[in-house]
């Protein structure tokens, strides 16, 4: 059997009955209950991009019945800017710290659904690959090819953007977090370097500090963790309700 769909004021398009059930369940996905909170001051999230990814989103998560998660973010991430009107542009073949350039700002992209997700806290499992940490022996070392790396990487990078899953809640947060915070590595004295693989509080002696520096020697590896989330932007969340 046959049906028809109308897709302009001239044209007409036939489907088979499997075609047809699939544009109805994904109708049905893009119509599932979401409550949207959006940060009104947001230069990321306007009108236009959440829209948009909302209802990349409720396609991935509902109608795929899976996590909006790395190479899925990205692409919808991408797809709503430029649904939004912005200019974006992939990182070359090879770049190791950034993923896309957003009228001309350079932006890491992240996303976690671990079961570990913490709400006022954010966690980077690798912010990137450090071969070197595992061939450092000394502190002197370690402190110099470390600011070395985020000397690098603050000049290069201006963001960080990651999507995080609440699996209990099934709600999806996107938030900022900028570089800025990271040069506080920079001032971190020789002494705190001692350890093969140091875990340091940045800024140094701040109560609480801003983030959680860990330079994993197994996994040759650069971790962020405990990141305060009252120093990033909350750019909005989405909590689907009717899955």
């Amino acid at each position: 059997m046959l049906y028809s769909l109308k897709t302009g004021p001239e044209q007409t398009v036939e489907l088979n009955a499997a075609e047809a059930t699939r544009l109805r369940e994904l109708l049905q996905a893009l119509r599932t209950s979401c409550e949207v909170t959006r940060n009104e001051e947001s230069l990321l999230n306007t009108l236009d991009f959440e829209e948009d990814f909302k209802s990349r989103l409720l396609a991935h998560h509902v109608f795929f019945r899976t996590a909006l998660f790395q190479d899925s973010f990205e692409a919808a991430f991408v797809g709503a800017c430029q649904a939004a009107g912005r200019r974006v542009v992939s990182a070359p073949a090879g770049q190791r710290f950034w993923d896309i350039e957003l009228d001309g700002k350079r932006i890491s992209l992240k996303s976690t659904k671990a079961q570990s997700v913490r709400w006022e806290t954010l966690h980077i499992s690798k912010l990137t690959e450090a071969a070197w940490i595992q061939d450092c022996r000394t502190a002197a070392a370690r402190q110099d090819r470390t600011r070395d790396l985020f000397n690098e990487y603050t000049e290069e990078v201006q963001s960080i953007v990651q999507l995080r899953f609440f699996q209990r809640k099934n709600l999806y947060e996107l938030v900022e977090i900028p570089v800025a915070i990271l040069r506080g590595v920079l001032d971190v004295p020789r002494s705190f370097f001692q350890a093969d693989g140091p875990t340091i509080n940045i800024p140094v002696g701040q109560e609480p500090p801003d983030f959680t520096l860990k330079l994993d020697r197994s996994d040759a590896k650069v971790t962020l963790a405990n990141i305060r989330k009252e120093c990033c932007i909350v750019h909005g969340t989405w909590q689907i309700t009717g899955a």
